[in-house]
């Protein structure tokens, strides 16, 4: 009977990639054989549910067929180590690249072979991304207008450049990892060979070089705490609770390092008079019950600027009318949405003299 991923994982069908990514995580953490207590077959069979859950193409002739039948963990297959569909997915193929190499970096603290690459210095690590919510008005999101915001975020150190160093002190080899930027140890695994460990310099942070006087403004770590303002243009038609990225405005890696990205969070506060429904908007006219009898011709506001509605006679409350092409624009950049204009018939509660006896002949004409 083909085994049922979705149970060895333990989500549901409809489990997200992010959730069936932190599942996996999660127990293949537990089930490493290189761990006390350990499981190599549970792990094995981990491993072969994820590889086929985690992508798209398998995932889908899986939920379709209850197998796959090209290039992925199939039941019962012999692809791997011992059969059963075990893969090591060191390249990224249909798992993320690196999903495997983290399982060994909680144990070893990194892994690599003895090639090339490994012996060049380490990378500098990226800076953290940040995530800051930000209120606009519906305006800002159907003009595409310009906002400022203030953010803290660790920027590159002015007085030394980003280099740790005081200025004009000299930069030196770092003597722990003799200028390479990585530490290697070797350790052994489960199945007798040999994992060399190519973890970046703690000392160093991987850059192989050291300032011989730390600057005394960061302390010899290259970024400092600073409040950015930046002004960022909304992007046209985003709603509340969408998000966009800014490239680079992230937090600032030390010693050279790529920038991480600023995630920005709308939230779309409250109009005065339109509420919005994706593309369209909606706006509520009250009218009085002779504008509903005889129909009338009211000017209306726009986010755009005034339009005349034509209102037609013996119009109900509750109805709506749509006036096309004042709505949102559509995120495509091509057209926009409609105005929706909800006709409210105000009922009078004061009436005067006069409109009473006119009411009274109505009422004995049936109306």
């Amino acid at each position: 009977m083909p085994k049922d991923y979705y149970k060895i994982l333990g989500v549901n069908r409809d489990t997200s990639e992010e959730d069936v990514k932190k599942a996996y995580r999660k127990l293949a953490h537990k089930h490493h054989p290189d761990k006390s207590g350990g499981d190599e077959e549970k792990f094995k069979e981990i491993n072969a549910a994820y590889q086929v859950l985690s992508d798209k193409e398998k995932r889908k002739q899986y939920d379709t067929y209850g197998q796959v039948f090209e290039g992925g963990a199939q039941p019962g297959g012999g692809a791997g180590f011992g059969g059963g569909g075990f893969q090591w997915d060191f390249g990224g193929s249909g798992a993320e690249a690196g999903d495997f190499s983290d399982i060994f970096e909680q144990f070893f603290g990194g892994f690599g072979g003895a090639s090339g690459r490994d012996r060049e210095p380490a990378r500098q690590a990226r800076g953290e991304d940040i995530r800051v919510s930000l209120a606009i008005e519906l305006e800002d999101s159907a003009f595409g207008r310009e906002k400022e915001i203030s953010f803290s975020r660790e920027a590159e150190c002015l007085r030394c450049h980003g280099s740790g160093a005081e200025p004009k002190s000299e930069i030196i080899v770092c003597d722990k990892c003799g200028g390479s930027g990585r530490i290697e140890r070797h350790y052994k695994t489960f199945f007798g060979g040999t994992v060399a460990q190519h973890s970046a310099c703690h000392v160093c942070r991987g850059s192989g070089k050291l300032p011989k006087h730390k600057c005394s403004d960061c302390g010899g770590v290259g970024v400092k705490k600073e409040i950015e303002r930046l002004k960022i243009k909304i992007p046209f038609s985003i709603d509340s609770r969408d998000t966009f990225r800014v490239s680079g405005k992230g937090n600032t890696a030390p010693f050279g390092g790529k920038s991480g990205d600023l995630y920005v969070t709308v939230i779309l506060t409250a109009h005065q008079k339109f509420k919005r429904n994706e593309n369209d908007l909606h706006f509520d006219l009250q009218i009085n019950f002779s504008q509903a009898v005889f129909g009338d011709k009211i000017e209306i506001p726009t986010l755009y600027g005034p339009v005349h509605l034509k209102i037609p006679d013996g119009i109900q409350s509750g109805s709506v009318i749509k006036v096309a092409g004042k709505g949102m624009p559509k995120k495509s950049g091509y057209g926009k949405g409609d105005l929706l204009v909800g006709i409210d018939v105000k009922t009078p509660s004061r009436l005067s003299r006069r409109q009473k006896e006119l009411f009274e002949e109505l009422k004995k004409e049936g109306l």
